[in-house]
């Protein structure tokens, strides 16, 4: 299928291409309404594999999935300091969080250690103690007969992983809930978020380096950079990122992915007479629903030609999860859910040196949900008196999704 074309917008820069120029607007994926992720496929087969968008402040738009794996993997021209739509929604440069805004080499030791605070043997010991919350948590609301699943277990489960990981007193959450919400809302000041939950941690970091114990923030204040221990900046910042990270896209993923088992019995079914196959349910439920939609970006930093683009230094270029997920050079019929489909590269974690270094525990966590959910709860649905339709911010988000099921 050939392009469409549109005349030169005046704020296309002139390096652009007419034919490369497409207007569309990442908030409004499916302006004319239906499934976000079916319009978000659809795209690749009417937009040009990479283009030009004046919306939201102008940016590149990649919809090719080669092309996007790509450009994640070369940060020597495509840098992580802006990972957000629009430009004024990042941090100031050196304000990021570490090490997710940092670029190779300077990164590189900092999620090294990040993957041994967050290694096998944790995740490992960590999987008694949520499977006990997990199970705690459904067997509280079971008997209700109702949920809203989106505030009740999506986001309570990756709260309570964030808590025991850095054994965060319970004082401390005050004030973070609606900071974290508002980093996903399209119109406010996430910079100013960034910088207010670093913030709100930061004595609770200085009480850890003062009187370390038995936690990642503890663990990670006695670990050594470049010959020195790491600093109080970065220790705030990494806090802040474990805790945005889960409690921000792992939510959103989760309402998503139970959303659709709500409308899927047969894939409940099956799911629950094969329990030997739930690696493969996982990764391929994790694959169908990425949920990011504006905040996997990259700051082009030097000149560098990509497809049919040239992009010049201080361009924005957004590649989003779903350009790799629904490839279909990648995946055969991507749309559809296929338990046993082989998934090498999993677009949902991102790729090359950025890759989340959270995936194996966001995945024994799905893994435990999805289990103990459908041993206690295997037939439940979406609301017919309250329907849920997801919102359209920096992810895509369920504010709510209520659940319903028989009571014995």
């Amino acid at each position: 299928m050939e392009p469409a074309t549109f005349a030169r917008d005046p704020e296309v820069p002139a390096h652009v291409a007419p034919d490369l120029v497409y207007p569309y607007n990442v908030f409004e994926p499916n302006p004319d309404g239906g499934d976000v992720f079916e319009a978000l496929y659809a795209l690749k087969k009417q937009a040009p594999p990479i283009f030009w968008t004046p919306h939201n402040g102008g940016h590149w738009y990649v919809v090719d999935g080669v092309l996007a794996r790509r450009m994640f993997e070369d940060p020597e021209h495509f840098s992580s300091q802006m990972l957000m739509l629009q430009r004024e929604a990042n941090p100031p440069k050196g304000q990021g969080l570490t090490p997710i805004h940092l670029d190779p080499p300077e990164h590189a030791p900092y999620r090294q250690v990040l993957l041994q605070a967050l290694s096998r043997r944790t995740v490992v010991d960590m999987m008694a103690h949520i499977r006990r919350y997990t199970v705690d948590l459904i067997e509280r609301i079971k008997p209700l007969g109702r949920c809203n699943f989106a505030e009740d277990v999506a986001y309570l489960l990756p709260t309570q992983v964030f808590i025991h990981l850095v054994n965060l007193p319970p004082e401390y959450m005050e004030g973070l809930e609606w900071r974290i919400a508002a980093l996903h809302d399209v119109h406010a000041d996430k910079a100013l978020m960034f910088a207010e939950i670093q913030e709100h941690l930061s004595s609770f970091v200085t009480e850890r380096i003062a009187n370390p114990g038995d936690d990642v923030v503890s663990w990670l204040s006695r670990q050594q950079v470049n010959g020195a221990r790491i600093g109080k900046k970065h220790l705030d910042s990494i806090t802040a990122l474990l805790l945005i990270a889960g409690l921000g896209t792992i939510t959103d993923t989760y309402a998503s992915i139970f959303r659709y088992l709500a409308d899927h019995p047969e894939q409940c079914a099956y799911i629950k007479a094969h329990p030997e196959k739930m690696n493969g349910v996982v990764e391929e439920l994790i694959r169908r629903f990425p949920v990011m939609l504006a905040d996997t970006a990259r700051l082009c930093v030097k000149e560098q030609t990509l497809g049919a683009a040239q992009i010049r230094a201080d361009d924005i270029v957004l590649a989003t999860p779903a350009m790799m997920n629904f490839e279909d050079q990648f995946y055969d019929d991507p749309l559809g859910v296929d338990f046993d489909r082989v998934i090498n590269h999993n677009g949902t974690f991102s790729h090359g040196p950025h890759k989340c270094i959270g995936a194996p525990l966001a995945r024994a966590l799905l893994a435990i949900l999805i289990e103990e959910w459908l041993e206690r709860i295997p037939d439940f649905w979406v609301s017919k008196e309250e329907p849920c339709e997801p919102v359209i911010e920096l992810n895509l988000v369920y504010p709510r999704l209520i659940f319903e099921w028989p009571v014995n």
